[in-house]
């Protein structure tokens, strides 16, 4: 389809989840729909290095990366998007010492323009490699991606309501204190909530939140209560 397009004189665009906040993937001519492309190709359980389709999400990832012990390393809020969709806008997640997604592509297999097929990597067209970690699409359509995981790991979790004042005079500690520290200030105030997670070892074992707490943090308090939050603060500043 890319060679035929490129013969034609037609722009090809490419799609994953569709979850990009702006107009990226809007069809110009010829839509690549990546969704059929999600398996997994090869796995290293010792080194960690996975293959797996450009269409693949990201949950699905993860959860087939569990059934082996292992784990993207960094991941953001959403899990809903492809593998090479998430990648390609530069998709991240926290953590000072954790790169974002685009980090731990160790290759790439993409089509090129004129509809050939190449692979790239940090030994194999560096610079392909490097500029197509976060490519928006511009060097070629992604198809396959090779990713270094890491060991399965669990996370705790605290989350709380922090002065927007206190965040900004301890934030260097907090970056450092934890794997991964994010806080959602509300706008018009002067209060954030702050999301301080700590990577801990499976062993330790896993204390999870029952069904109706997880709706209650994820669904009720951190959308709902935060989009009336906004809001409130819109009108009546503080």
């Amino acid at each position: 389809m890319v060679a035929n397009a490129a013969e034609q004189g037609r722009r090809v665009k490419a799609v994953g989840a569709g979850h990009s906040f702006s107009g990226i993937a809007r069809p110009e001519d010829v839509l690549l729909d990546l969704s059929p492309l999600r398996s997994l190709h090869h796995c290293d359980q010792d080194s960690g290095l996975v293959t797996v389709g450009a269409g693949m999400s990201l949950h699905n990832l993860s959860e087939r990366l569990a059934q082996l012990g292992l784990a993207v390393s960094n991941l953001g809020d959403v899990d809903v998007q492809s593998v090479a969709g998430a990648i390609s806008t530069g998709t991240h997640g926290t953590g000072a010492a954790h790169g974002g997604l685009a980090t731990q592509v160790v290759g790439l297999e993409m089509v090129l323009a004129d509809g050939t097929v190449t692979t790239c990597s940090r030994s194999e067209r560096p610079y392909l490699w490097s500029a197509g970690r976060v490519g928006l699409g511009a060097l070629g359509v992604i198809t396959r991606v090779t990713l270094q995981a890491a060991p399965l790991f669990a996370l705790r979790a605290e989350e709380g309501p922090m002065h927007l004042d206190e965040l900004l005079a301890r934030f260097d500690e907090l970056t450092a204190s934890f794997d991964h520290f994010e806080a959602y200030w509300f706008p018009h105030t002067r209060w954030t909530l702050a999301k301080c997670n700590t990577r801990l070892p499976l062993a330790e074992g896993l204390d999870r939140l029952p069904a109706w707490k997880q709706w209650r943090d994820d669904e009720l308090l951190s959308n709902l209560v935060f989009g009336w939050g906004v809001e409130i603060g819109r009108r009546w500043p503080d």
